[in-house]
């Protein structure tokens, strides 16, 4: 049986997963931290935390990119269009509110960000798995 060419590799799918099993722990476990661990003592973890969320932010980063194959074949092809962009522009939200909390000015709008960025991060619960089952789905029906 061949291999279908919209499947992504093992070793990626590997590194995928666990990028964002990582931004996933770090950041939730940044916004428990933040709000929880407040005692003397303690008042390192939520940076470790970030400290984690962005390294893996990279690793991400790297992994979104080297998906480019992908997302080019699946569009060509048709297939799992609206999950796929729908993944596209939650991802494209989150780099661009990483990237403003890091560099934006004015400590409301940071705190807007924040928010958002989480919740919009937690999203990806939802959203990565509805691609993945979207995707399977199509496959079985061709």
């Amino acid at each position: 049986m061949q291999r279908s060419p919209f499947r992504i590799s093992p070793a990626l799918k590997a590194v995928l997963y666990l990028s964002f099993l990582l931004l996933l722990i770090s950041g939730a476990g940044w916004m428990i931290a933040q709000t929880h661990l407040e005692e003397e003592g303690w008042e390192t973890v939520p940076r470790l935390f970030l400290k984690v969320h962005g390294a893996a932010a990279m690793a991400a980063l790297l992994v979104l990119g080297a998906l480019s194959l992908h997302v080019k074949r699946g569009w060509k092809a048709q297939r799992n269009r609206l999950s796929g962009l729908f993944l596209l522009a939650v991802n494209a939200f989150l780099i661009a509110t990483g990237y403003g909390l890091y560099y934006a000015g004015g400590e409301q709008f940071r705190l807007w960000l924040s928010r958002w960025h989480a919740w919009i991060g937690l999203a990806l619960l939802l959203v990565l798995p509805a691609h993945i089952l979207a995707g399977k789905l199509q496959r079985g029906r061709r």
